[in-house]
């Protein structure tokens, strides 16, 4: 018996025998290479893959297609169909040209060290391209044909590797790599399926067929266990399944507190797949949309690229409210070309300071948000705004914007709800300021105002005793707002980290809040916590 560490990437508890994933290295042709035959057939290859994406993404919960959305957009990318063109043109086979640039596409974002987000979508260039080489080389797709359900080992899960399998036949995921931000592990989540990621290689070595207790919420598993360990382990999975049926029966229940007060629970996303959890889970809307982080590294996406990806949320949501940030470079961190240094740092030029010096970028993003929300609710806030010098010229943007949408003669929403994303307590401060200038709904993030308020970085763990969102000084800055947003008439909704713990939530509903947003995994809980508290 002996015990493995890694990461939850998605939280369960199973016992069951593994299977592993081996990816044999492709191995290409030497050539010589006819150019016109190598770029027809891969012209080919690339319907084909299409083709079977898209039958995977008709298979899909609306939480996943997109990623497989994702991965059909990136075949007609045209920066990186040219760089697969030029191999081509200079005599590399079609399978080897695909097989580089995929490869240096994913390395680029694999490097973003500090962007977990973007570093999930190098998976999927390789999950994408890894299929066009396949079907190049004449190699099956699916890999494994089960007949007895089983747990998943692997150095590394593609979101596809999912589909590749029977429904049903899947107990959990292990992996020796990966992130449990990966598209892999959102589909697990989504899936109820139990995984852990970061194992280490020494699990694989002779792991197959062999039994093992995964408990995916610990982030660890167990190769072999003993009687002990097996029984104790079904003991706690006939627990576990008894208090996961106790918090789903929350989905079916009002959101009202002990004492009749009605409130209100929206998620944190980052695109379509999690808006679609987040919908399954009970939210009510999406809070905050963080737009950055379609951005790909050093490529600003074009006004209908934008457009497509709002409209994607907006039709996962199902006719829900979806609040999407503006940009806010120096904090998501997203293009290559937005990040230099000081002047875009947590207290430099980041949020809507960012925007403002690019009016150009800022308003293609406005024009894109608001042919959006013809298709469905969309409101949008204004991240980092300080003063009402900072409003008042965002807005200016908007006006200009709709005057150009409105000469181009296209659809869109010419009263789109703008708002202010409250994480300077100087905005704080002046709230009342920004409700006499036309907003029209209050953000709290207390992500950025705890660490503003405290003078403390809440990525420092050696002074996290100061990182407190629900210190007194934070409780007067919310409580300032609050009074604000009542005397205009204005909805205010609370945001970030600290709402997903029970106890922060409860003090925020005393304060006098009713809308929460937090990420989707925690509305169940806060929901139970919620309607256990009196609001008074």
């Amino acid at each position: 018996m002996k015990v493995y560490k890694g990461f939850t990437a998605s939280p369960g508890l199973v016992l069951g025998q593994v299977s592993r994933l081996d990816r044999p290295p492709l191995v290409f042709d030497e050539g010589p290479f006819h150019p016109e035959q190598e770029k027809q057939a891969l012209e080919e290859a690339i319907k084909v893959a299409q083709q079977e994406l898209d039958e995977m993404a008709g298979r899909a919960a609306p939480s996943e297609q997109a990623i497989f959305l994702f991965q059909s957009m990136m075949l007609e990318d045209e920066g990186f169909m040219n760089e697969v063109a030029f191999q081509i043109k200079a005599g590399v086979g079609a399978a080897e040209a695909m097989d580089r640039v995929g490869r240096r596409y994913a390395a680029q974002l694999a490097a973003m060290k500090d962007n977990a987000y973007m570093q999930l979508r190098s998976v999927d260039i390789l999950d994408v391209t890894q299929r066009v080489t396949n079907i190049l080389c004449h190699r099956l797709r699916s890999w494994l044909a089960l007949d007895h359900p089983v747990i998943l080992a692997s150095d590394l899960l593609m979101p596809t590797d999912l589909f590749s399998v029977p429904a049903g036949r899947i107990l959990g995921l292990i992996t020796a790599e990966g992130s449990g931000q990966s598209h892999a592990a959102i589909i697990a989540r989504s899936l109820n399926i139990p995984g852990i990621t970061q194992v280490g290689e020494e699990f694989l070595k002779d792991c197959d067929g062999r039994e093992v207790i995964l408990n995916a919420t610990e982030g660890e598993c167990i190769l072999d266990p003993d009687v002990a360990a097996r029984q104790s382990a079904i003991t706690c999975i006939c627990e576990m399944q008894r208090q996961n049926e106790e918090l789903n029966a929350q989905l079916e229940l009002p959101n009202r507190t002990r004492d009749g007060e009605e409130f209100e629970l929206l998620a944190n996303c980052f695109g379509p797949e999690d808006v679609g959890t987040a919908m399954e889970s009970g939210a009510s809307g999406v809070g905050l949309l963080r737009s950055s982080y379609m951005m790909m590294p050093g490529h600003a996406m074009d006004e209908q690229g934008q457009y497509l990806f709002y409209t994607s949320c907006l039709a996962v949501a199902r006719g829900r409210t979806v609040t999407v940030r503006t940009f806010d470079f120096g904090a998501d961190r997203t293009m290559a070309d937005a990040y230099q240094g000081v002047q875009s740092s947590k207290l430099g030029l980041r949020g809507i300071r960012s925007s403002l010096r690019n009016l150009p970028q800022m308003a293609v993003q406005i024009c894109a948000l608001m042919r959006a929300a013809a298709k469905g609710p969309l409101r949008v806030m204004f991240p980092m705004v300080t003063d009402i010098e900072d409003w008042d010229s965002a807005m200016q943007v908007v006006d200009y914007c709709r005057r150009k949408l409105t000469e181009r003669g296209v659809e869109f929403e010419p009263d789109v709800p703008f708002g202010v994303m409250l994480s300077v307590p100087a905005a704080c401060l002046t709230a009342e300021d920004f409700t006499a200038h036309g907003c029209r709904f209050f953000v709290i993030g207390t992500n950025d105002l705890t660490q503003y308020t405290h003078a403390v970085s809440r990525e420092l763990a050696i002074a996290e005793h100061y990182y407190r969102p629900a210190s007194p000084a934070m409780k007067k800055l919310i409580a300032m707002v609050v009074d604000a947003a009542r005397k205009a008439d204005i909805p205010v909704t609370i945001c970030g980290l600290a709402v997903g713990n029970a106890v922060n939530a409860t003090q925020y509903l005393r304060l006098g809040l009713r809308s929460f947003s937090m990420s989707p995994q925690n509305l169940l809980t806060i929901k139970k916590a919620l309607r256990d508290a009196d609001a008074k």
